[in-house]
């Protein structure tokens, strides 16, 4: 499941700080020590990915090297655990349910073999998908036309691009903590209320997500018992694998196949995937963006890219990563996901941004370099075309079910974070409180922006101090030597 927007990520029998995923796996040589905050077993990378995240200047590209089993296995693993978020991303977001599929596909290969943090999987997450739902409804454009996702994806490349050009990766460092975590558990609300209709039959019809949640608790005698049975099952069947050590990597897989078996062995009359649109059986078909739709979708883009790169930025190891500095290394990362999106655009696919939850589940897989994620990409597109009329045929109160599993994780991975936040002062509880009550009432491209403004007006004023001080340093180490007497002696 998605729990790139948590700050924990739960894989194997361990958990991992989510943030250090990535930075963790490429720099731990030997065996993990099975702590919290370690990966267990063979999660460290080879010389390669060593010297790319540790200051080694030798470009990546000479240390590439190529796929071992251990890749290939990690990401088998990554594209079985992209099939039902890919989906159920997509589709509660009011897109294609083949879009969310396709976007595991070359965005993920692109992404990962250009990124500097060589760990990070490059896909559809849940605040992606919601942020472009809402940027296509806010320009009255339809979010299920293949052309009108295009161009917002080749949108968000461009504006990921612009971003890094300008140098703009310290800004999503200035987002108040606060903010980030009432983004996050807005983002969990959506997806549980998203969730609402698929898991019980019943439909709120309120704006404000709160009320939707209240509206919902006080009918339960309009749901549908059969689909709520449905879904009360799918949720047994995920803790029972949840709670298994070895099979809790594959929980929500085991228990979408699990559920959606016994729904068909049993002849439950249920609404099924099909009936949210084409499920696709090949490989992604070449997508024309809509060019006359991109004057409507400029401020929607600048959002989605904002909302993807702040979730990335929690991959990128801290460390230098090439002689230009983790400054460097955070732009050529957000270069490699607007390149990712720049192809995802002509196959079909929604933006997509580094994933925290799918690296988290690459690297407890044993994934040791970048091919990883091209593997899980290729992996993915062969599952498609092997499996593309199966899929049509998972139960949709299941898909709806393992949803609000998601979002109630996510809000529980936010536990910490909200105590600190709380706890932090009125400034710091107030920012958190504000951005979620906008996160629950405004479109979600804009719940970010009275947080991002200041810190980018802060940036600016702060780079207008330094340019003096660069210019007062640079005359005095000229005149230096001048000064001291040494050139003046010859």
């Amino acid at each position: 499941m998605d729990e790139l927007d948590a700050d924990r990520v739960e894989t194997g029998d361990v958990t991992i700080p989510a943030a250090r995923v990535a930075t963790d796996a490429a720099a731990q040589t030997g065996h993990g020590t099975g702590r919290r905050g370690r990966l267990r077993g063979p999660s460290a990378a080879d010389a390669a990915v060593t010297g790319a995240t540790t200051g080694d200047a030798t470009p990546w590209r000479d240390r590439l090297g190529g796929p071992s089993a251990a890749d290939a296995a990690a990401g088998l693993i990554t594209a079985l655990f992209s099939v039902p978020e890919g989906m159920a991303y997509a589709a509660m977001a009011g897109f294609d349910p083949a879009a969310g599929l396709y976007t595991g596909v070359w965005p993920a290969v692109v992404g990962s073999l250009l990124a500097q943090t060589p760990l990070m999987v490059t896909t559809l997450t849940s605040a992606i998908a919601l942020t472009s739902g809402g940027a296509l409804r806010q320009a009255r454009l339809d979010p299920t036309v293949p052309g009108n996702v295009a161009a917002l994806t080749l949108l968000v490349a461009l504006a990921m691009a612009l971003f890094a050009l300008l140098r703009l990766g310290s800004l999503l460092r200035l987002v108040p903590a606060g903010a980030m975590t009432g983004f996050s558990v807005g983002i969990a609300l959506q997806i549980i209320t998203g969730a609402l209709h698929d898991a019980t039959g019943f439909r709120a019809h309120q704006h404000n997500r709160l009320l939707r949640v209240l509206a919902w608790a006080a009918h339960p005698g309009a749901w549908s018992m059969t689909v709520t049975a449905v879904a009360v099952l799918t949720v047994l069947v995920w803790a029972l694998a949840h709670a298994l050590p070895g099979a809790r990597p594959l929980a929500v897989l085991i228990a979408l196949v699990a559920t959606a078996a016994l729904v068909h062995a049993a002849g439950i009359a249920v609404p099924l995937a099909g009936s949210l649109g084409r499920i696709p059986d090949g490989v992604p078909p070449l997508t024309v963006p809509a060019w006359q739709a991109m004057p409507r979708l400029v401020g929607g883009a600048g959002s989605v890219a904002l909302v993807a790169l702040a979730q990335a930025a929690g991959i990128a190891p801290a460390r230098p990563s090439a002689a230009g500095g983790p400054a460097a290394g955070r732009a050529r990362d957000m270069l490699a996901q607007a390149a990712a999106n720049a192809v995802g655009a002509f196959c079909h696919a929604l933006p997509a941004g580094g994933s925290l939850s799918r690296t988290a589940v690459s690297a407890s897989a044993g994934a040791r370099t970048r091919w990883a994620g091209v593997a899980s990409g290729c992996a993915l597109a062969l599952l498609v075309c092997a499996l593309g009329a199966g899929v049509g045929l998972i139960p949709l109160p299941v898909i709806g079910a393992l949803l609000i599993v998601i979002g109630a994780k996510l809000i529980a991975g936010r536990a910490a974070e909200i105590r600190a936040a709380w706890c932090g002062g009125p400034g710091e509880r107030a920012t958190m409180v504000a951005t979620f009550l906008a996160s629950t009432q405004l479109p979600l491209q804009y719940a970010l922006l009275p947080s991002l403004l200041p810190c980018l007006a802060r940036l600016a004023a702060s780079r207008r101090r330094a340019a003096p001080h660069r210019g007062d340093t640079e005359s005095t180490s000229a005149a230096a030597p001048v000064n001291g007497g040494r050139t003046g002696e010859r």
